[in-house]
């Protein structure tokens, strides 16, 4: 399908770039979609952060997180590495414990920690999740945009992305990130988090108003695919 198109809708504009590892692009026209809202209504106010306190960790993932991309191993070791630290967290994911439990993924010490939520179908029930004190993260390898972490930067909470260029293009530059595959990295990162004594306000402030500008320029994109296909 893909090689006898001539238009293509895409998520992201570094979706092109990979797509031309398999497919000639040359003469096909890409019309960049918007799939986020980016009215204020859809932007909240920047959770407070306390880390005297308890800390949340929220880690999004359907039941394909054994797939290679997914990368929940990083996720899983970083935790277990925080736990033997002795940091006060406790996890919520979206998985069972029966699936987490079954994977060589997963270090089961860390199961007196999280709140396993397993598959949620309520979308409501998913936003009490994005609350004070959370941090979420994605150590996904590549995602067209990663719906979990912009709703995480829209609820206004603190995210952690790899430091891929899908994820500058996608979420900005101006982001907590880590290095793929490094344990350290992913710790490193968290625990400058937790020593910063100043206010996060202005950090995800700045993510937001990044989604909407990326978001506006999609919208443009759209009138000017239109106008082509029209006049094909």
């Amino acid at each position: 399908m893909l090689r006898k198109s001539k238009f293509i809708e895409i998520q992201s504009p570094h979706v092109k770039a990979c797509l031309q590892d398999y497919i000639s692009i040359k003469n096909k026209t890409f019309f960049i979609k918007s799939d986020i809202p980016i009215d204020d209504e859809n932007f909240f106010y920047p959770k407070q952060y306390n880390f005297l306190k308890k800390i949340n960790f929220l880690y999004i993932v359907g039941p394909h997180f054994k797939y290679r991309h997914k990368n929940l191993q990083d996720f899983s070791k970083t935790m277990n590495e925080l736990r033997l630290l002795g940091i006060d967290f406790e996890i919520n994911i979206t998985l069972s414990k029966k699936e987490l439990n079954k994977s060589k993924l997963w270090n089961k010490s860390l199961n007196k920690m999280t709140n396993f939520l397993g598959y949620i179908e309520d979308h409501n029930e998913l936003q009490t999740y994005f609350k004070d004190n959370t941090i979420l993260i994605s150590t996904s390898i590549i995602e067209t945009i990663g719906l979990h972490v912009i709703e995480g930067i829209q609820k206004g909470i603190i995210t952690i992305t790899p430091d891929e260029l899908y994820a500058d293009i996608v979420y900005g530059k101006k982001r907590y990130k880590y290095n793929l595959f490094d344990t350290n990295s992913l710790t490193n990162v968290i625990l400058k988090i937790l020593q910063n004594k100043s206010d996060f306000k202005e950090y995800i402030l700045a993510q937001q108003f990044y989604l909407k500008e990326n978001e506006k320029l999609k919208y443009k994109n759209t009138l000017t695919i239109f106008d082509e296909v029209i006049n094909v």
